[in-house]
């Protein structure tokens, strides 16, 4: 059996805390599909741009997920190693897939990768 690394009880707060509101456990979700800008969780839950980088910014500090520069432009995506991306990914994991939300925010999703290619 393979063994796990484990998060200290404050790190694991942070990241349970962080996780714990809608609109970022909506993200976690949307992120564990594909990797997104700002602009473009923006457009799929519709909300401000400050509201999502402040979301955004609280996730990443907990260790849920990674922030990526390319040129210009910040990519975000789940954490895709260690135990707060392995809490991450569980977490979308119990999430109903077909939820009324996250359906929205998925069909929302799949205009913006059609958009983008």
């Amino acid at each position: 059996m393979k063994s796990v690394a484990k998060l200290a009880l404050d790190p694991t707060l942070a990241a349970l805390n962080a996780a714990g509101e809608e609109t970022r456990l909506r993200l976690l979700a949307l992120l564990a599909q594909s990797e997104l800008t700002v602009s473009e969780v923006v457009a799929i839950l519709g909300q401000s741009q400050p509201r999502v980088s402040r979301h955004l910014k609280l996730l990443v500090e907990a260790g849920l997920v990674e922030r990526r520069r390319e040129g210009a432009w910040a990519f975000f995506r789940l954490s895709p190693a260690g135990p707060a991306g392995a809490l991450a990914r569980a977490l979308v994991g119990w999430l109903e897939a077909d939820d009324a939300l996250l359906a929205g925010d998925r069909a929302r999703l799949a205009q913006v990768r059609h958009a983008r290619a």
